[in-house]
């Protein structure tokens, strides 16, 4: 951007919407910690299942990047929640790279510019990118035996309707939290 002097300016990232999502982020963290040793066990007997519930991961930086309306915020919540995770998760600092590319995709699909409220739609629509991407991301790692059509599609599907789901829950509650003054 240019100002009217014709200077080349930098438009810095809100410093109330890092507080906000840096403070998302540890929340999301705490969920990380609650859903772990479900998601441990699913991982391993029922890939559907645990698509479905780890679609959980994603719902504050989602949440954050709403609320804030500042491109970037899903990722840095993301990573913020990574960091705190490290130590219990389970496979360690591996364990980011899945929450920064959810994060990553949910930025690429929401609007780009700052201060551009997300309509619904485009929300869903980001929400079913990142559940095809972290689909995606998970496949590495799948068991031999879970690498037959049945599973594989069941699990993509599960993962789209969790992060469809979770898309639904953050429009929800941006409504809430505009009719309450607290965003806009």
């Amino acid at each position: 951007m240019t100002n009217a002097r014709g200077q080349t300016t930098v438009r810095r990232v809100p410093t109330s919407a890092l507080l906000v999502s840096a403070a998302l982020g540890a929340i999301q963290a705490l969920v990380f910690v609650a859903v772990v040793p479900v998601t441990s066990v699913l991982a391993v007997s029922s890939p559907p299942a645990y698509a479905l519930v780890a679609a959980v991961h994603t719902a504050l930086p989602l949440l954050a990047r709403v609320v804030t309306r500042t491109p970037g915020m899903a990722a840095f919540t993301a990573f913020v929640c990574g960091v705190l995770t490290v130590a219990v998760s389970p496979i360690g600092l591996l364990g980011v790279v899945p929450l920064l590319i959810g994060g990553l995709v949910l930025d690429a699909t929401l609007p780009l510019r700052r201060d551009v409220r997300a309509h619904p739609v485009r929300i869903l629509l980001a929400g079913a990118a990142a559940g095809v991407v972290l689909f995606l991301v998970a496949l590495p790692v799948f068991s031999p035996d879970h690498l037959v059509p049945g599973v594989l599609v069941a699990t993509l599907l599960a993962r789209i309707a969790g992060e469809l789901l979770i898309a639904a829950a953050v429009i929800a509650l941006r409504r809430l939290l505009a009719r309450a003054g607290v965003a806009r």
